[in-house]
């Protein structure tokens, strides 16, 4: 059975092009433009990986993780933050305290090591209970 992926990014563009590698990678991707909306879907499908967003319409990503981890399914969610937001900024510090199983840098990430990113989480998930 395909592992679930959620992806939530407000970029259309962005947004297809991931979903359609990772569904040719052998994925089941289900897609939100919002926090709001990815929220919702996250709570109520239990995705096995969250590919989240930070700056985005309705609810960023900050908020969106934050009232995920408040959830009793949501607290142990694996999220990958795929952001274009420097992760020594304050911003991105005041998310690592929501403890997201790892965070990529958009600009400077190829969509291989997304993808390598993804397999490790999903192959070796007690190995990756910490931000990195």
């Amino acid at each position: 059975m395909a592992k679930t992926l959620l992806l939530i990014e407000d970029d259309k563009i962005l947004l297809n092009m991931y979903q359609k590698l990772l569904v040719n990678h052998g994925y089941d991707v289900h897609t939100a433009m919002d926090g709001e909306e990815g929220l919702k879907k996250s709570l109520a499908e239990h995705p096995d990986l969250i590919l989240l967003d930070i700056r985005m319409p309705k609810m960023d990503g900050m908020t969106m993780l934050k009232l995920l981890r408040q959830d009793p399914w949501g607290k142990d969610a694996k999220v990958i933050i795929l952001t274009n937001l420097d992760p020594l900024g304050t911003i991105l510090q005041g998310v690592v305290k929501d403890n997201p199983t790892y965070y990529l840098i958009k600009a400077s990430t190829k969509f291989e090591d997304v993808l390598e990113k993804i397999r490790e989480i999903l192959e070796k998930p007690e190995q990756n209970a910490e931000p990195q």
